[in-house]
């Protein structure tokens, strides 16, 4: 009786065929960012719109800077939805930048877009990937 029961109780506990762990590609790099949440046809919507808030959400180098000087500004009431379409559209625009790291593939987005008065300017060498700052001298 024990083993009928626990026999039961694996069957309901146990993965479907299809329901079993499906391994993924990490969303870190811009690359596989864009072939999973981009390109149309996304498999799995939630993941990339948990990741994307999670990049979007992340402390921003140079935050301790006034709101001025910040890498970027957001415009008031900005909304995830809003700034994914921003951060997709760079991306279906700059595909000689993908193999950056989404984080700063965001970054990059969100400055070209949404620059605060005294922004730096972020740009990427497409040969090596290197994120770089421009700041304009003082005077």
């Amino acid at each position: 009786m024990k083993r009928l029961v626990a026999l039961a109780i694996l069957t309901f506990v146990a993965p479907a065929d299809g329901a079993a762990y499906q391994p993924r590609e990490s969303l870190a790099s811009g690359k596989s960012y864009f072939s999973q949440c981009v390109i149309s046809g996304a498999k799995d919507g939630s993941v990339c719109l948990g990741y994307f808030m999670g990049v979007s959400d992340a402390p921003v180098p140079n935050s301790e800077k006034s709101r001025e000087e910040a890498v970027y500004c957001l415009p008031a009431g900005a909304t995830y939805e809003h700034n994914r379409e921003v951060f997709h559209k760079y991306l279906r625009d700059n595909p000689q930048v993908r193999h950056v790291s989404t984080h700063l593939l965001f970054m990059l987005a969100m400055n070209a877009s949404y620059p605060c008065a005294r922004s730096p300017k972020l740009s990427v060498d497409p040969q090596t990937g290197g994120v770089y700052f421009s700041v304009a001298k003082p005077g």
